[in-house]
């Protein structure tokens, strides 16, 4: 399959999206065309640099390094596929087939250990090595897949993904949690039992089955009890021998738990996830969001408050506050792109200076790039604004 975008179809894109915003809607605002161009180029870039047509897979790297390409992590797949999902609510005619084309490549993650499916970091045959936050970031962008692809396949990988990320969670020590790892259960982490309920609450909105709304506030009320600081940013883990806290606050963790409050809000219409979506919100902005308006740290955690910003706006009854939080992710996008390389390439921190003429190119760090721009131009995110 031939990847690479040409500008002319880049143009083919933003017409399309032009369509697609006239249709919409009246609840939402027009898709920004500005922001579905620079999410067009962005997957083009990608599509030319990592796609690998044999497998069906994108590689971790840039050929440029040296190496045989190989196929990019599970995390990097979860992201890249979660950016081509969110391009095709815009644009299906462009990027659903790239979507069926990716969720088809990934079935090649999934292993059996322990008697239980899952998917490993890289496609096997391989040493296990299987991670319970990989898992759920990966089932929640194949049950994104799935509501465009309708194929069962895609839903089943995901169910499975979801069932070994839920194997994870242990009521034995420090009255539940999520491992990182199968193998390993020193800590318990923000960032497994974050994306598990978002995950949760996707599978609940597909199905109504209540097990899934309960296993969302189940954790929500776990990670409020353990990890949850006072201003409400959360903790990274918790040792599961001594109970000993790691008190880093990481973007993604608020931005799952912004996401979490605000689905539990929409199932429930009780305030308090409201009110604690918005407290949290208010101080990631204040910790994570520089005067700039670029979200700081590493790309592929600062798109997940991103979408908690936007998952906030989109839930909030408050117009004012709606507004605040819309243009705090215009602000964030358009300051990204200003990071963007000469070459077309976005580096690892996005608060730090554009990557290098020649540098090698992650995967994930333009995933979360693409991911950030479509997911906020299908919201009626503004640039800039």
């Amino acid at each position: 399959m031939k990847r690479a975008i040409s500008g002319v179809l880049v143009l083919a894109v933003i017409a399309v999206v032009t369509t697609v915003a006239k249709a919409a809607a009246p609840a939402r605002a027009a898709v920004d065309p500005v922001l579905a161009r620079w999410g067009a180029e962005t997957l083009a870039k990608t599509d030319a640099g990592f796609w690998m047509a044999g497998p069906s897979l994108y590689a971790l790297e840039t050929a440029n390094n040296g190496k045989p390409q190989r196929p990019g992590w599970v995390w990097d797949a979860s992201i890249q596929l979660g950016a081509l999902c969110s391009a095709a609510r815009v644009s299906p005619e462009e990027y659903l087939p790239k979507v069926k084309a990716y969720a088809t490549g990934l079935r090649t993650y999934r292993t059996t250990y322990h008697d239980r499916p899952g998917l490993d970091v890289n496609p096997a045959p391989k040493p296990p090595d299987r991670y319970y936050d990989d898992n759920a970031w990966i089932s929640m962008s194949l049950l994104e897949a799935y509501q465009l692809t309708k194929d069962p396949q895609d839903l089943k990988l995901a169910r499975e993904a979801y069932d070994f990320l839920m194997s994870g969670e242990d009521f034995k020590t420090l009255g539940g949690g999520i491992f990182w790892h199968e193998d390993q259960t020193k800590t318990k982490n923000a960032c497994s039992s974050g994306p598990a309920m978002v995950a949760s609450l996707a599978f609940y909105r597909l199905t109504g089955e209540a097990k899934y709304l309960e296993t969302a506030k189940r954790l929500y009320a776990w990670t409020r009890k353990t990890l949850q600081d006072k201003d409400g940013l959360i903790f990274d883990s918790i040792g599961t021998a001594d109970g000993r806290i790691a008190r880093a606050k990481l973007t993604y963790n608020a931005g799952t738990f912004i996401r979490a409050a605000c689905g539990l809000y929409e199932a429930t219409k009780e305030r308090a996830y409201l009110d604690e979506a918005r407290r949290v919100a208010v101080a990631a902005e204040r910790r994570f969001v520089k005067e700039s308006g670029i979200i700081e740290g590493w790309g592929k955690l600062a798109v997940k408050l991103l979408e908690g910003f936007i998952d906030l706006a989109e839930v909030e009854d408050d117009p004012a506050r709606a507004a605040h939080w819309r243009e705090v992710a215009g602000r964030a996008v358009s300051a990204l792109h200003e990071k963007r390389s000469e070459e077309g390439w976005y580096a690892l921190d996005w608060g730090k200076e554009p990557l290098a003429k020649g540098a090698v190119a992650r995967l994930i760090d333009q995933s979360a790039a693409a991911r950030a721009y479509w997911y906020a131009a299908e919201h009626g995110i503004r640039a800039g604004k």
